[in-house]
């Protein structure tokens, strides 16, 4: 995983707790980094795994919860960070409909080793669409968050309908997702 996931999980502590939690989670967590992430290198997955696993537990917080809200932060965290492109979107679907062949593409030529998720957006009416998510990862939950923060970036709300999930051994996670407030 990217360093800057590292970076923003670590901002997402210092914003709900602080530095001393960090410190403890990162020493907890026993992670061969040593806790220390440079935003284009790639780190191993189980640290991040770790790192999320122990925070959720010092926080008191269901893991689920705690990833979806991590999600939800990394969006705005990503924004601040990433390509100028985010912002030429007006909603949440216009981004989600773009996200391969924009997004993803610009990471990948800045960090040609960068592994991204892969997500297939299909609108199927100006307020609704079926998103198809792949990865190696399995951070369907961390997903969810993310598309929240984006919702909540353009002034809208967003359902979930996950009828399909990598948990439950399906292939791909699929929502039906359905958007209100500004088109």
């Amino acid at each position: 995983m990217q360093g800057i996931i590292f970076n923003a999980l670590e901002e997402f502590v210092l914003e709900n707790a602080d530095m001393e939690v960090w410190n403890s989670v990162i020493e907890d967590s026993k992670v061969a980094s040593g806790g220390a992430y440079t935003s284009g290198v790639s780190y191993d997955d189980a640290e991040v795994v770790a790192l999320a696993t122990n925070l959720c537990e010092k926080l008191g917080v269901a893991l689920n919860d705690g990833l979806k809200m991590f999600g939800e932060f990394l969006f705005g965290f990503l924004l601040s960070k990433g390509p100028i492109e985010v912002g030429n979107y007006q909603t949440t679907q216009m981004l989600l409909a773009e996200l391969e062949s924009v997004i993803h593409r610009n990471v990948k030529r800045i960090h040609p080793d960068a592994y991204t998720p892969f997500f297939e957006y299909t609108p199927q009416s100006e307020n609704s669409g079926e998103l198809i998510y792949r990865s190696k990862r399995k951070l369907c939950v961390v997903a969810e968050g993310l598309i929240q923060g984006a919702a909540k970036h353009y002034g809208q709300t967003v359902a979930f309908d996950h009828f399909h999930c990598t948990h439950n051994g399906d292939e791909n996670c699929q929502w039906v997702l359905i958007f209100s407030g500004p088109n």
